[in-house]
């Protein structure tokens, strides 16, 4: 004998999911209005016979919308009680074999097929055995599981559809939270590596202001100025990162780089940059070329730093090497170079860009190279 079929929980929220998903199941109850229609043809119906129909009827809602209420699936013990009420029913002369059709309609919902196959033959064959021995039409038990089965048919591929629509909708929820969490990642380094150069040039600046204020007051005051239009800069460019247009141009960052440099006292040079020419994922080179001067500035405490461009056949930039001479002289090794927040992020944009980061000691300092395949 086959187990009954238990209950199978919903994934996801009641409100979100289960309504919606079997709303379409209301349309089906269209088929009680096959019911009454022997008492209409015939004339049949009795004051009982109304009274015990409706009650049926009643407990019947119930149990077909007891799965909205517990956020359920029907089960075995439901199909089977669905049945007997049609059986209980058939001696009020209305259209009992009704209830055989939502019994086998409720079988959509096992997981398993070869137990909805067999508890379809089940409740077709218990059908033509009760209209037997109730000596009732055999054409009109065959025209019952006929329906019974089409509408069977009919909910299994609702059921899969339903199923793959909430599929989908979870998929896309998904999409959308992993959009949504690499964009707040993006704006989270190009803030980073935006405030993080800016704001590090304009406390350079600011504080060679300072110094110069009392002997060189005219240069004291370009060193304002610059402090201006940097912030204005600084600004349009956080707005275009949060707007995601942030198209940063590596000869702008260079000339940026030129000027941070010397205000921090920084010897600066340059080597293959003759003809550096923009192009779609130049602006990755840029952004690191842009945290790697600030990290100069901030961190290494060098006197020197070099960079130099590599180019591909097509003289578009490919690599930039950023050198110092920050580091202490030792005999012993160094220790591998410890990565902060900017570092990680350009070697995130990086990798999306297919390139890569390399961060190693020299004999006189440190060297960062940002590389991508054009």
């Amino acid at each position: 004998m086959m187990a009954p079929e238990t209950f199978i929980p919903l994934p996801g929220s009641k409100e979100d999911n289960w309504p919606s998903f079997n709303r379409y199941r209301v349309s089906y109850l269209v088929y009680l209005l096959i019911y009454p229609i022997p008492w209409l043809i015939h004339g049949s119906a009795t004051i009982p016979a109304v009274l015990f129909s409706v009650a049926a009827i009643g407990v019947f809602l119930l149990l077909y919308f007891a799965p909205y209420r517990n956020d359920r699936y029907y089960g075995l013990p439901e199909i089977i009680f669905t049945a007997l009420l049609g059986f209980a029913t058939s001696w009020t002369h209305a259209d009992w074999m009704v209830f055989n059709i939502y019994a086998t309609a409720m079988c959509a919902c096992f997981q398993q097929p070869r137990q909805a196959l067999l508890t379809i033959l089940g409740l077709q064959g218990t059908l033509f055995g009760f209209a037997w021995l109730q000596d009732k039409s055999m054409l009109h038990a065959s025209f019952g599981a006929f329906f019974s089965v089409i509408t069977y048919i009919g909910t299994w591929m609702q059921w899969k559809l339903g199923l793959q629509n909430l599929q989908l909708r979870k998929a896309q929820h998904e999409i959308r939270t992993l959009a949504a969490t690499a964009e707040r990642e993006r704006i989270a380094r190009d803030m980073h590596d935006l405030l993080g150069h800016s704001l590090t040039v304009i406390s350079v600046k600011a504080e060679l202001a300072n110094r110069l204020f009392e002997t060189q007051p005219d240069r004291a005051r370009r060193e304002l100025q610059d402090i201006t239009q940097i912030a204005r800069t600084s600004l349009k460019d956080v707005r275009d990162a949060v707007t995601g247009m942030n198209g940063a141009s590596l000869q702008h960052e260079l000339d940026r780089a030129r000027k941070a440099l010397e205000a921090a006292s920084i010897t600066l040079t340059v080597h293959h940059d003759d003809h550096l020419a923009d192009h779609p994922q130049s602006s990755v080179l840029a952004m690191a070329l842009r945290e790697a001067v600030t990290n100069v500035i901030r961190h290494s405490g060098a006197q020197h730093c070099v960079i130099s461009f590599d180019c591909d056949a097509q003289g578009q930039p490919c690599a930039i090497r950023i050198e110092d001479d920050g580091a202490s002289y030792s005999e012993r090794l160094p220790e591998p170079p410890q990565e902060g927040n900017g570092l990680r992020g350009m070697r995130t944009r990086l990798a999306a860009a297919g390139g890569s980061l390399m961060l190693s000691h020299t004999p006189r300092g440190l060297r960062l190279t940002a590389s991508i395949t054009p």
